[in-house]
């Protein structure tokens, strides 16, 4: 257990595991015969969870896999992903997540930051993967195969050599404000730690909780929330194959669901929009989680009015989630990420000189180090001296303190939009529109969504003679972007703004 964290005192105090892994064995062997992993149709028994996974981890040692080794997963939701997750993990592999819905170049330089030696692919991803180019030994595996493809199943248990609390555990994808992808490396201590920090706010009881997990599982809130927590409360999970609202509905109507992991607050606007809300059975419901984006004041009012269950806000991020959290027992406040979790140092500091505590009330950059923060990127080491100083990682997020402690978020110093829950760099995206044969020049920004957040909006200069319209640019853009990384606005000029050395002025347009 972390020190200076208070000990549970409800009778749901965990075991002092020293890794996640450690906690899914002691899972299997108390709780064999109880669901653990529900998605659409399939279901699992922790034993079964067991087993599978123990499978992938002897696959792994057939093929060379060892200690350190990275090991991408590029597959959809599905029963089988917790179980390669956690069979990767046996074998003292990292584990190395990336969106399936990712095209070329977006997969490309994540596979040269980390250099995987297999990835697990299924039917969704697999073609994406033909035209990169890939180390001769890096192993391409469809788990939609045949299971003697990614398995062997003359493998009854885990490994007797189970990773240490200092082993390299996961590498999460970020952005850096170049839009330059950053590999974010998180070893099993810090995965613990952010496990303690996570239940020390929003608790779960042991062996009774199903938790419904909404976002994607390569994204550290699906990983941490949506694998990992419910396996260290020995709980079930329901996956969900894709996010809808008739999905989200029948979970909670027939799973008995008590913990809702939204994720990010577009969520919720779809859910309260349906016209099947209010026939949902929310009785079983303890509270929903979700962070990735402010949660606007009106909708989380008609959440908890038409739900009874507490909203709870957190803001956090790839490189160490959770920072702040709303907690489930105590006081709350709207508007607020809430207060910093325990051990970890928060501070709020001048923009300029990235020491100068500012005074309460005063906005400033946050800067953060704790047990579960990352120190480092991933073979990245101008990235890393950019953003960890002194211990302390320099988040690019402004934010002030209020007199009681909470954290209110106003702004960002990275050029960087928040998508549906998902960060969007525009550079990339300009670079995108750039490459078409008709334009001239482009520039991207984030501009204020209701639904989303925020959505992209595109300036566009088309070359002398051309024509072009908002649907062949979607269109285009589509084949190398991400759905949610797609402009939704587009402005058509021959004037875009410049600064005083010739590049286009991206704050003349956010005016």
């Amino acid at each position: 257990m972390l020190q200076n964290l208070k000990e549970r005192t409800d009778g749901q105090i965990r075991k002092d595991f020293e890794t996640i892994v450690h906690a899914f064995k002691y899972a299997i062997e108390t709780q064999p015969k109880t669901t653990a992993l529900i998605c659409g149709k399939d279901q699992a028994t922790y034993n079964e969870y067991g087993h599978v996974a123990a499978h992938v981890a002897r696959f792994l040692f057939n093929n060379g896999i060892k200690k350190d080794d990275r090991v991408v997963i590029c597959a959809s939701v599905s029963i089988k992903l917790p179980m390669i997750i956690f069979g990767i993990l046996a074998a003292r592999a990292q584990i190395t997540m990336i969106n399936p819905h990712y095209k070329e170049r977006e997969i490309a330089p994540l596979i040269n930051i980390t250099k995987p030696s297999l990835i697990f692919c299924d039917n969704s991803s697999t073609a994406v993967f033909n035209n990169i180019l890939l180390e001769n030994e890096t192993k391409l595996i469809n788990v939609d195969g045949p299971k003697n493809t990614w398995q062997d199943t003359s493998a009854s248990d885990l490994p007797i050599d189970l990773p240490n609390r200092d082993d390299g555990a996961v590498i999460m994808f970020t952005g850096g404000t170049t839009g330059t992808s950053k590999g974010v490396p998180l070893t099993h201590y810090k995965v613990m730690a952010a496990m303690e920090l996570i239940e020390d706010r929003w608790p779960t009881n042991l062996g009774t909780e199903i938790l419904l997990n909404i976002p994607p599982i390569f994204h550290i809130t699906g990983l941490y929330h949506g694998c990992f927590q419910p396996v260290f409360g020995c709980n079930q999970l329901v996956l969900l194959p894709r996010f809808h609202p008739d999905l989200v509905f029948q979970a909670i109507n027939t799973q008995s669901i008590s913990v809702i992991i939204i994720g990010v607050p577009t969520a919720y606007a779809a859910l309260l929009s349906h016209p099947c809300f209010d026939t949902v059975d929310f009785s079983a419901v303890k509270f929903s989680g979700s962070g990735g984006a402010p949660l606007a004041e009106q909708v989380k009012t008609e959440w908890e009015k038409r739900t009874g269950i507490p909203a709870l806000e957190g803001y956090g991020m790839t490189e160490g989630a959770p920072t702040c959290n709303n907690p489930l027992i105590g006081f709350r406040k709207s508007h607020s990420a809430g207060r910093p979790v325990s051990c970890t140092d928060f501070r709020i500091v001048d923009v300029k000189n990235g020491r100068t505590e500012m005074p309460i009330g005063e906005k400033g950059e946050i800067i953060v180090r704790g047990p579960h923060i990352a120190d480092k990127y991933y073979n990245d080491e101008e990235a890393t001296t950019a953003a960890f100083k002194d211990g302390w990682l320099h988040t690019g997020d402004v934010a002030y303190l209020d007199e009681d402690g909470f954290v209110f978020i106003v702004d960002r110093l990275k050029d960087m939009a928040i998508v549906s829950g998902f960060n969007v760099f525009p550079r990339e995206i300009d670079e995108v529109l750039i490459s078409h044969p008709k334009i001239i020049e482009a520039a991207t920004i984030g501009i204020q969504d209701d639904y989303r957040g925020e959505v992209i909006k595109a300036f566009i200069s088309v070359k002398k003679g051309e024509d072009i319209d908002e649907e062949e640019l979607k269109k285009f853009c589509a084949q190398n972007l991400v759905k949610y990384k797609i402009p939704t606005v587009f402005e058509f000029t021959n004037n875009l703004p410049k600064t005083p050395v010739g590049k286009i002025d991206k704050k003349k347009l956010n005016n």
